[in-house]
């Protein structure tokens, strides 16, 4: 009996160095094996799909009036489906760049240009005060307008505990005790990579809605998101020994065996697909 060599993982570097570089155009070739998968995922969270959302509004939203075209043509764009890439930072191009309002809180800031910018045609003109929103695959939460830069501002999270709890429900901390952080704290925690629990006016205490970060600074999402599939990745090697991993799909693995001709697609029943969601 034939026995196919194989090698998973070797597979799922390829593809996440392939994504990256087309999808993103990164120059990927200083990533090292072990942190490309990392950095794949990590890029997915810099960047909404792109599909139709329903708008949510915070009860306390306030959009000065010379940006309120911005905000209108940026709904649209929201709820028709459109790209919203243009809108973001300029550092989510970069895969080194650290958020610490995404990875923290969960929360996007967008820009309100209404035509592209000068120095980057595929970006929105660059606006002082920015869309704080938290975009989630059917929703897009608009909690404020803020000044760029306020990025420690527990308002941020205060609306979305007040406005949309049930949204935010799972990151609830039970039986602990936090300690409300002034926004000078928060931004020293923020650059030495310590996670953070965040305590309401009401004392409701929330873990990182958006992930945290590890003690490298990278998004644990992301690292997470990673070892789940590694792990998945070496079961179904093991399980299907020894064809070749040629794409991986929301509903399955997609493995062929060349030798014979066969394309197969492979679940792993409560592995990454069940999980990731």
């Amino acid at each position: 009996m034939a026995t196919l060599l194989a090698d998973f993982r070797a597979d799922l570097q390829a593809m996440a160095r392939q994504h990256l570089t087309s999808d993103w155009g990164a120059d990927v070739a200083q990533i090292s094996d072990d942190d490309v998968l990392i950095a794949y995922f990590d890029a997915l969270r810099r960047r909404p799909t792109v599909r139709p959302r329903k708008v949510w509004i915070s009860d306390d939203f306030a959009c000065p009036p010379e940006y309120q075209t911005g905000w209108e043509q940026l709904q649209r764009k929201v709820t028709g489906g459109e790209d919203l890439r243009p809108h973001l930072s300029r550092g989510h191009a970069k895969l080194g760049t650290l958020d610490g309002l995404l990875n923290e809180w969960g929360v996007h800031h967008l820009h309100l240009g209404t035509v592209p910018s000068s120095r980057d045609p595929s970006l929105i003109e660059r606006t002082g005060p920015v869309l704080f929103a938290r975009i989630t695959p059917d929703d897009f939460y608009a909690i404020n307008v803020y000044r760029h830069g306020a990025w420690e501002q527990t308002s941020v999270l205060e609306s979305l505990h007040r406005n949309w709890p049930d949204a935010i429900e799972s990151y609830r901390l039970r039986g602990i005790q936090g300690e409300p952080l002034t926004e000078r704290q928060r931004r020293n925690l923020r650059k030495v990579n310590m996670q953070t629990a965040t305590t309401t006016a009401d004392g409701t205490v929330y873990m990182a809605i958006g992930g945290g970060v590890a003690s490298s600074g990278t998004s644990a999402e992301a690292v997470r998101r990673a070892d789940m599939l590694w792990s998945d990745a070496e079961q179904l090697q093991i399980a299907v020994q020894e064809p070749t991993l040629v794409a991986i799909t929301p509903e399955a693995f997609q493995v062929t065996f060349p030798e014979y001709g066969v394309l197969a697609n492979v679940t792993l029943e409560g592995g990454w697909f069940h999980r990731r969601s």
